[in-house]
């Protein structure tokens, strides 16, 4: 049975509980706000990853720019591949490596902005491994790639197949060698008189009078029977100066 004076110790009771509600209330706001302070922290931290570890400007001192020329221009694979292509192209043509594949190409006229933009985009920042151009006007006359082990890699398929299409609507040869430590200088001078034989010569005339081995018109040199491996001759036989690039003669079977 209660009395009257149990009123205020009931009383006396609820201020505790609002009282350990409150300091409970607290409490977890102060849990709330070291989530919030760390998950800001965190945010911060990522957001530095963000920025370059380093700004450079023009008025800093070079020591504070962290480049370092390269030892070579060339793997040895390409510098051996050089090598063979300065002994057999001697001075009918020029040789240039590692040369942007947006030197050699450009897009044709005629596209929107939009459509200008995603097709460069798709050939910047690829090069071909070496190009030959003609002495005089440096007219871009083939280019070369070097397949190493890397190509047998699924992207690197992919980007050799997108480069053969874009050379070929280009109407460019591209040659492709297989990356060694040698070379052979007779397979590879075959392999450019092959693709660019459809490049017009300043000698071609009718063999059908001529011997079964022929000389050339040009600079009589004996003449090499040879398979066109690319244009709107592809498949088709020629005779070839065997003292091409020298001597680009070439004559109709």
């Amino acid at each position: 049975m209660c009395s009257e004076f149990d009123a205020p110790d009931k009383g006396r009771s609820g201020a505790g509980s609002i009282q350990n509600g409150y300091v409970r209330g607290g409490f977890m706001v102060w849990i709330v706000g070291a989530i919030v302070c760390v998950l800001v922290f965190f945010f911060l931290i990522a957001k530095q990853k963000q920025r370059p570890d380093i700004e450079l400007g023009h008025n800093q001192p070079p020591q504070d720019f962290p480049y370092a020329k390269q030892p070579t221009l060339f793997t040895p694979a390409e510098r051996s591949f050089c090598g063979v292509l300065d002994q057999i192209v001697g001075d009918d043509f020029r040789v240039f490596g590692k040369v942007r594949v947006a030197d050699a190409i450009a897009v044709r006229a005629g596209l929107t902005n939009s459509a200008r933009a995603t097709v460069q985009n798709q050939i910047n920042g690829k090069h071909f491994d070496f190009v030959l151009c003609a002495p005089g006007d440096l007219s871009v006359l083939c280019a070369i790639e070097l397949n190493d082990a890397s190509h047998q890699k699924k992207d690197r398929q992919d980007r050799d197949a997108f480069l053969e299409s874009v050379c070929s609507a280009a109407n460019l040869p591209l040659i492709t060698f297989d990356a060694k430590h040698s070379y052979s200088a007779a397979e590879v001078k075959a392999t450019i008189v092959a693709r660019l034989s459809g490049i017009p010569s300043e000698v071609v005339t009718d063999a059908k009078s001529q011997a079964a081995e022929p000389t050339c018109p040009k600079c009589a040199s004996p003449m090499v029977r040879r398979v066109s491996k690319g244009g709107d001759s592809a498949g088709k036989e020629f005779w070839g100066c065997s003292n091409f690039p020298k001597c680009r003669g070439i004559l109709n079977v």
